[in-house]
This record gives structure tokens, sequence and C-alpha cells, in this order.
């Protein structure tokens, strides 16, 4: 076969060709560069050029004198802040008012004579009222505040009975459970219903002693009160054994070692306590009595009880005639 011109020698000269051409275009191609081992060493290991940081000018505000308002959040203040603060001021004229209003009003009653009934007592924590200068008149003041020390002296011997009773529980010195329950529940019973009975019985007297149903009911109560003093400071095996008083002392006395004695001291204390407080109330009894008697009060009792017993004849009398007037009608 014959080779022409564009045989294989034709295909040395096209590749040839070629390869002048590329050489050619890379040497007119100024952006093609053939980088050394040591360029590419210098561009991996060069430090990374150093930047400038701005520098921060700090600006004066504009000075109140030039007539500019500066902004509330320049001062550390906040609309939040402005709102409480008006809130503050807003209660602080609140309170003001009330309290002009409160010393408004207790000058009015003041000069109108009223007095507000609110609790006084005791100071700690006050649940009752107990003001026996403002409540009671002068001539009862005296009376009423001599019924308060003995009350006071009664809610003593409750607790020191109670007390007593409960040592001898727990030493076995000779009260039994049952004693002490009788005894827990007089102490718990007896402290409040002294104070609602007889005591503020006694304050009401002291308010209006001319009032027979206020004295009837003030002589009903105190006289049980008597009665329990009597019963504390004898304390009978029968109906006081749950007692610390004179039997319990003799009984303790009467038995040998140092713990009997010990409680035979204490009952004897306990009988001392509650016989003054019986001779005391003794004598209040009598105080009220007198002043009952010479208020016209015993007079007063009688007129009335005459009129309900004659009014309940007239009643007996007026029902007898009725029921023996009246016949039952006729069978059919």
């Amino acid at each position: 076969m014959d080779q022409g011109p564009f045989g294989r020698g034709g295909e040395g000269e096209s590749l040839l060709g070629r390869e002048g051409n590329k050489s050619s275009a890379e040497e007119e191609n100024p952006f093609i560069e053939n980088p050394t081992s040591e360029d590419l060493d210098g561009f991996y290991l060069a430090d990374p050029p150093e930047q400038s940081v701005p520098e921060v000018v700090m600006v004066d505000p504009p000075s109140a004198s030039k007539g500019e308002k500066e902004p509330s959040w320049s001062k550390g203040k906040v609309a939040a802040d402005e709102r409480l603060g008006e809130i503050e001021r807003r209660e602080k004229e609140l309170a003001e008012r009330e309290v002009a209003l409160e010393s408004r009003e207790a000058e009015h009653n003041r000069e109108q004579g009223i007095v507000l009934k609110v609790p006084n007592w005791p100071p700690c924590y006050p649940l009752v009222r107990n003001d026996i200068k403002n409540d009671i008149p002068a001539e009862q003041q005296q009376l009423v505040r001599y019924g308060f020390v003995v009350w006071c002296a009664t809610e003593c011997g409750y607790v020191v009975n109670f007390l007593i009773s409960f040592l001898m529980l727990v030493t076995g010195a000779g009260s039994s459970l049952t004693s002490f329950l009788w005894c827990a529940l007089a102490t718990g019973g007896g402290i409040p219903l002294s104070w609602f009975m007889w005591y503020q019985g006694l304050y009401a007297l002291g308010k209006d002693s001319s009032g027979i149903f206020v004295n009837l009911r003030f002589f009903f109560h105190f006289s049980f009160h008597v009665g329990f003093c009597g019963l504390v400071a004898l304390s009978p095996p029968v109906v006081g054994y749950y007692n610390s008083g004179l039997f319990p002392m003799i009984y303790e006395f009467g038995k040998k070692g140092g713990i009997h004695i010990f409680f035979g001291i204490l009952c004897l204390v306990n009988t001392i306590l509650w016989t003054v407080i019986g001779l005391a109330s003794l004598w209040i009894l009598k105080w009220t009595f007198s002043n009952f008697r010479s208020g016209g009060g015993v007079d007063a009792t009688q007129q009335a009880s005459s009129a309900a017993l004659i009014a309940a004849k007239a009643s007996l009398k007026t029902f007898g005639s009725t029921a023996t007037t009246s016949r039952p009608t006729a069978l059919p």
C-alpha cells in the first residue's frame, strides 16, 4: 500500500505540529505559570498578612449647657423604670390618704363618744376585747380589774393542776390514765369557758349593773366557778380524784420515798393556790351581790318573780276554765 504524503509520516508531522502549537500557545499566554517547589514552600509557610484594627474614638455626649436634652436611656433609665416609679408614688399617696382618713374617723368617733369594739387582748395576738378603761364606767372599773386578776390566777391554777397530774402519770407516782384524761378535759374546757361565762358576765355587769338578767347570769356561772375551786382544793376521792388537792397531798405524804414527798409538796402548792382563788372569788361574789342589792335589784327581782307567778296562775286558771266549759260534741 502506498503511503501518501498524509500517511504515517503525516501523523508524525501532525503530532509535531500539535506540540509546536502547544508550546507556542503557552508562550503566548501570559497567565500560565510553572511554579517551582521553592515557590510552593514559600506559599504554604508564609505568615498571613497583619490586619489593622480600626481605632475607636469616644465622643462625649452633648452637654446640657447647650440646651440639648439627654435621652433617658443615657442615664440608665428606661420606660419600665419610670412606670414602676409612678406606681410607687401612687401607692405612697394612697397610704398617706388612708392614714389621714383613719385619724379623721378616730377623731370623729372620739368627739361623738363612739368606741370601736376591736380585739385588743392578748397584746401579742389580739383575739378578744378587754378594754376596762374605755368600756367600763369609772365606779365599776375596780371590780372588773379585780375580777380580771382572779381570772388570770384561775388560768394559772388550771395549768399547775394539769402539770402535776401529767408528771404523776409519767413517773407512775399515783395518777392513772383515766384521771389524767379527766384533768386534761377540765383544763381544756375550763380555760375558755371561764372567760366566756363568768368573766364576760362580770364585764357585762360592769357596763350595766342594774340589769336583772345580767346579774342573774353572772351569779349562775360564777357559782359554778366557786364550786369548782372548792372541788380542786379538796380533791375528794369520789368526785375530785383527777385533781391534785388536799386528799392527794395527804396520800403522797403518807408514802415513803423522795418522789412522793416531791409530789406531796406540789399538791400542797396547788391546794393553797386554789384556796386563795376560791376565797377571792367569794369576795367578788359578795361585792357584786351587795351592788345588786343596793341598786334595788333584789326588790326588782322579787317583783318580777311575783308578776311571773301571778301570770302563771292566771294562765292556769284560764286553761282550767276553758277545759271544763268546752264539752265534746255528741257522737252521731
